[in-house]
């Protein structure tokens, strides 16, 4: 092995120590990235040299190292498991606040419940039934009427607004959900383009996507592939969402349009 040889071997060497180093400042500097996964150098050797070789191997020598690749320190398996769980988390998280709502509109945790005003109409009118000539008793179950009336008068406006509240939330969640589309397919168009040379892998782009991947999957359920081309196929309740090049966009339909479209359908 020649000095030059040897000078190429360490130059290699230091060449990798700093594409190393410069992973690891990057690393430090994406910290606070939301998203951001840890980068790491994966280095491989170079071409050997045939010194000589004989009939049952060869002596060779290396000349230094090169980076395979900069890869990503994750776990894909993970990443499938949390937005599985995320979503499901989601799902009953909001199954509770909307149970939560309809207590306190009801007044079962704080204050005076609903069914206490129930319970006195219906007690009211079986002391009329004792005595319907009683003037008092007359009295006290039209109060009573009154009293439960304006109850359930304001618990009928509390939900009605709680009802429109959640509309306006699902309005508000679809249109997000659609923009995570368009942001998924773009991400897509960019890491191909970066990734077409086959050198170089588009990381931090990769970042985001997963991000958007984790935020979506708390919304609804999704299943996603990634083709050989780095792009993301992503499904919404089995339904085709993100395709190479295509979002298919949601959209909402009040209820008593939907039944109205199908009974026209229907007749």
């Amino acid at each position: 092995m020649g000095l030059m040889s040897n000078l190429w071997v360490g130059k290699s060497g230091l060449s990798m120590s700093q594409c190393s180093i410069n992973t690891t400042a990057h690393n430090l500097a994406n910290v606070d990235t939301p998203g951001f996964v840890r980068q790491q150098m994966i280095l491989g050797t170079t071409t050997y040299l045939t010194v000589r070789q004989n009939a049952i191997s060869k002596m060779q020598t290396g000349l230094g190292v090169n980076a395979e690749e900069v890869k990503q320190v994750r776990d894909i398996f993970l990443d499938k498991a949390y937005r599985q769980e995320i979503g499901r988390e989601s799902f009953y998280r909001t199954q509770y606040e909307a149970v939560e709502e309809m207590e306190n509109v009801f007044g079962e945790v704080q204050g005076v419940a609903f069914q206490n005003s129930l319970k006195d109409f219906w007690v009211s009118l079986q002391e009329l039934a004792k005595e319907p000539e009683s003037i008092v008793t007359r009295a006290s179950l039209v109060q009573t009427a009154v009293s439960f009336t304006e109850r359930a008068e304001n618990i009928y406006n509390q939900i009605r607004k709680y009802q429109v509240n959640l509309n306006e939330q699902i309005e508000s969640k679809v249109a997000r959900i659609n923009e995570i589309g368009d942001m998924i397919a773009d991400l897509n168009i960019k890491i191909c383009h970066n990734e077409g040379n086959g050198v170089e892998n588009a990381n931090d782009l990769r970042d985001q996507r997963n991000l958007l991947l984790d935020e979506l999957g708390e919304y609804v359920n999704i299943t996603y592939r990634e083709g050989k081309n780095g792009q993301v196929s992503v499904l919404v309740e089995q339904m085709p969402f993100v395709t190479e090049g295509t979002v298919f966009h949601m959209s909402t339909t009040p209820q008593v349009e939907l039944l109205t479209k199908q009974l026209t359908k229907e007749y």
